[in-house]
């Protein structure tokens, strides 16, 4: 299994989870089917609109990001946020969720505040302005399974339907 320690937790460094990503700017929002795959530093991120059924695939590490698919043909940036802000208009802090979707604050950036549930898992905290809220876990109570995040008018929602940990 591809892990990792951080504070004395067992952290997972590679995985692959599949579900629904809803996001909304307040005014506007969209929705895709996801599949996302970490391995490591570096990710690939598959969108799929239900509607128009474009798809995008999103891959990069922390040196930068790449998006193929839909009518812009491949765009480069220097992170993955930058490239749905500009081509979907979607903000969505891609670096954070990595963490987040395995239950962890972002790495480097402390909480504002935290509260736990009974079992000790993080259920609500605040970092670099984002509110995160876990809403439910996989029935091993390992992993979240849905993952509220809002900021300002931003919100974005996880609904991870297929969560598996990854052989890197």
């Amino acid at each position: 299994m591809a892990v990792a320690r951080r504070g004395g937790s067992v952290v997972i460094n590679a995985f692959r989870i599949a579900g629904r990503l809803a996001v909304s700017d307040g005014r506007d929002g969209g929705s895709a089917s996801f599949v996302w795959v970490q391995r490591g530093g570096r990710f690939e991120f598959e969108l799929r609109q239900p509607v128009s059924q474009k798809t995008w695939r999103l891959s990069g590490d922390n040196r930068g990001a790449r998006l193929e698919g839909g009518e812009g043909g491949t765009r480069h940036a220097g992170s993955a946020e930058a490239l749905l802000s500009d081509v979907l208009g979607w903000h969505v802090p891609v670096a954070a969720l990595r963490d987040w979707v395995r239950g962890l604050p972002h790495d480097g950036t402390p909480m504002e505040s935290a509260e736990r549930d009974g079992d000790g898992r993080l259920h609500r905290f605040s970092q670099d302005g984002w509110q995160v809220a876990y809403t439910a876990w996989r029935e091993d109570g390992a992993l979240p399974v849905r993952i509220r995040a809002r900021q300002a008018n931003y919100s974005v929602r996880l609904n991870i339907q297929d969560w598996a940990v990854a052989r890197e």
